[in-house]
């Protein structure tokens, strides 16, 4: 089935980019709900980003079957540069991964009142199971969650609000919102486009079809906007009493009765098992290359960083997530440049 090619990628790409903010509401609330309703505009423009530079990466990795970020950086800058961001992705990946794991470790807690170290030692032996087979096993857990993670948004959602005439009200009273709409979406894009960049880098063996890059860029595209959307629905019906709230999605569903609780922490765990995944894979793939050992040797160190969760899961993030933005934002500029300037930066 030629169109296999398409959901993989498609459901790599917006497993990687869905993580704890997104699937929890607090980047939809800071980004884009604050916004009123032209933060359902900032949605869609970033959407659209997504979609653009996940094709033009995917395209790339897919053409010159890349499989790893070095593959694809070469073509667009020098040897000094592409050095320094692979070296730099390479350790941030890492920290990425660890985040995401320390982050399944808090949910468990809060959630289950599970004890934390277990479960953050629990979690990476998934990891570890899941991507001993390399790139199918990233495939086949992501085909089962990103559909999941959707499926259980829209019944919350649908909970939240339950009938056309709530829905209707919602979006006609929701704040006009401010004109700094456009740079947040621009600003989220880069912030997320790291590890999205990274991990899509690394599929370029996954297809022998370059143009399975547009199928796999509409599809992961589509998702982020149905589950998006969804999310910004809710936050904005409840925006006044989660505006100062760690997990609104959390929030929101605990009065609708246990079960929907249940599905909420449920999507939590899946958005960051999701993106440990496609950072773990991109973080093994790219050491056993570079030091030219066995991708199956590398897989000990996802387990071996567990000291690192001891910061906390809010601690990592605020260290972490700046730099990548940082980050992002310069390789959204080099991949623009060569595609449409045809100019190389040294």
């Amino acid at each position: 089935m030629k169109f296999k090619d398409e959901l993989n990628l498609g459901f790599i790409y917006m497993g990687t980019l869905v993580g704890a903010g997104f699937a929890s509401g607090q980047e939809i609330m800071k980004f884009f709900t604050v916004y009123g309703k032209q933060g359902l505009i900032g949605i869609i423009v970033s959407c659209m980003l997504f979609f653009i530079i996940g094709y033009l990466v995917l395209f790339y990795s897919i053409q010159r079957q890349s499989t790893c970020v070095r593959d694809i950086m070469l073509p667009l800058c020098g040897k000094k540069l592409m050095t320094f961001f692979e070296l730099f992705v390479t350790v941030f990946l890492l920290g990425g991964y660890y985040i995401m794991v320390s982050g399944c470790g808090a949910v468990l807690l809060e959630g289950f009142d599970l004890p934390y170290y277990p479960s953050v030692g629990l979690i990476c032996l998934i990891c570890i199971w899941g991507l001993k087979n390399g790139i199918e096993g990233l495939a086949n857990f992501n085909k089962i969650a990103v559909p999941l993670m959707i499926f259980l948004t829209l019944v919350i959602c649908k909970k939240t609000i339950p009938n056309f005439e709530e829905l209707k009200l919602i979006i006609d009273f929701a704040p006009e919102g401010s004109k700094g709409f456009l740079f947040s979406a621009f600003v989220y894009v880069s912030f997320n486009m790291v590890s999205g960049s990274v991990v899509l880098a690394s599929l370029g063996k996954s297809s022998n079809r370059p143009k399975a890059a547009l199928g796999g860029a509409v599809i992961a595209a589509c998702g982020l906007f149905v589950m998006g959307s969804a999310v910004w629905l809710m936050t904005t019906a409840n925006f006044y009493e989660i505006v100062n709230v760690q997990i609104p999605l959390m929030w929101i569903a605990k009065p609708l009765g246990q079960s929907i609780y249940f599905m909420s922490v449920v999507i939590l765990l899946l958005a960051m098992l999701t993106t440990a995944f496609g950072m773990g894979f991109a973080f093994l793939l790219n050491m056993s290359i570079r030091f030219k050992v066995r991708y199956e040797h590398t897989l000990f160190m996802l387990i071996i960083g567990i000291p690192l969760t001891a910061c906390g899961f809010s601690n990592m993030v605020g260290l972490v997530y700046p730099i990548f933005g940082i980050v992002g934002i310069l390789f959204i500029l080099l991949t623009i440049f060569r595609r449409f300037f045809l100019t190389k930066i040294e």
